[in-house]
């Protein structure tokens, strides 16, 4: 007995049914506004992995492929299929997380360059606290 999940145009709402055989039932409705014009929805997927075959994907080299350590963005697509791959391990919040690291590591490499006279950007000069190096001297 399948567990279908329906759409209503009516008034946007989902609900599921539980289902004898692979037929709509009689008199089919929904519940929040009671249209009977309902359609099947395509319900998402999930699949069971056993810890064995999960830790030889994380292994894999295809996880590392186009993988750029030095560019942040490249890292946070990482971490997300990372995500996927750990599912409810990783946590509901886990691409939320990355997005957020992500922000900050680009607004970090903002204030750690400068526009030059040319328009380009190079690092700025990291200063040692001194109070030469400040200017006060």
């Amino acid at each position: 007995m399948p567990i279908y999940e329906y759409v209503c145009p009516a008034c946007n709402g989902r609900f599921q049914k539980l289902v004898f055989g692979f037929r709509d039932p009689e008199g089919l409705a929904c519940p929040r506004c009671g249209a009977s014009d309902v359609r099947r929805a395509i319900s998402r997927v999930a699949v069971l992995k056993s810890e064995e075959a999960r830790a030889e994907s994380l292994g894999d080299a295809s996880m590392f492929a186009g993988l750029d350590e030095q560019d942040p963005r490249s890292i946070a697509r990482w971490a997300k299929k990372l995500g996927k791959e750990l599912g409810d391990e990783a946590g509901d919040d886990w691409d939320e997380m990355v997005d957020q690291m992500l922000e900050e590591e680009l607004s970090g490499a903002a204030d750690d360059e400068e526009t030059d006279e040319n328009g380009g950007t190079q690092a700025k000069k990291k200063r040692s606290g001194s109070p030469d190096d400040l200017g006060w001297a």
